[in-house]
């Protein structure tokens, strides 16, 4: 790299897009591998990057795989605000609008699966405060939205009951994906139990949440 472009590359907007490089590289390896088992090598090599400039801008694999969750996590937000703006807005728009947004970027069940665990294991304390912070800063006015469109849920109801479809996501998405360890097993009569149509449950089980939302919304307090 000559001096000129070295740099270019100190320039804010050369690193904006380095690290959103970065980024991407991990969300094209995870599509090819969603256990997240590649390695730095892996991602600068698929960002056409030295391993070093990685560390430039993450410093764990972990924090680019929570910079990839928060990324798509606000992607994720735009979409239910843009549902949520809707003149009709009702509970099945957000549900199906979040799912369409979920069906292309499959990446995102086990990178949020395993969130919590980078979280506890190697994810600096500012880059995890950062990370509760900004979704803080979209989910509470996202929940009084919620609250305006069924007046009768109290303050707080709105943020709960986003947070609550979150948590379904999740927590389903973890009990229908079968581990590696299972997964040549699965078609066996005994394992039958737990073949489940995730997409159809989930839309049942988030269904379920916003409707008992609509209906305790409903009782506006005199």
């Amino acid at each position: 790299m000559t001096k000129s472009q070295l740099r270019r590359a100190r320039a804010p907007e050369h690193k904006t897009e380095r690290r959103a490089d970065i980024v991407q590289a991990a969300a094209a390896l995870l599509r090819r591998d969603p256990s997240a088992t590649f390695s730095v090598d892996e991602l600068a090599h698929r960002a056409g990057l030295a391993k070093g400039t990685v560390y430039l801008y993450f410093g764990t694999r972990e924090e680019v795989l929570l910079a990839l969750h928060d990324q798509q996590s606000r992607e994720l937000f735009d979409v239910v605000e843009q549902a949520l703006s809707a003149a009709d807005c009702h509970g099945r728009r957000v549900v199906e609008g979040g799912l369409a947004y979920l069906r292309a970027h499959p990446e995102f069940y086990p990178v949020a699966g395993n969130c919590r665990h980078m979280l506890d294991t190697n994810i600096g304390t500012e880059a995890a405060f950062a990370f509760k912070l900004g979704i803080a800063q979209r989910l509470e006015p996202l929940g009084r939205r919620v609250e305006e469109l069924y007046p009768g849920l109290a303050r707080g109801e709105g943020v709960a009951l986003l947070t609550n479809c979150y948590a379904m996501i999740i927590g389903l998405w973890q009990q229908t994906d079968p581990p590696l360890c299972l997964r040549k097993v699965m078609h066996r009569a005994e394992m039958a139990i737990f073949r489940v149509d995730f997409e159809k449950q989930l839309v049942a089980a988030l269904l379920d949440l916003w409707a008992g939302a609509e209906q305790r919304g409903r009782k506006v307090k005199p």
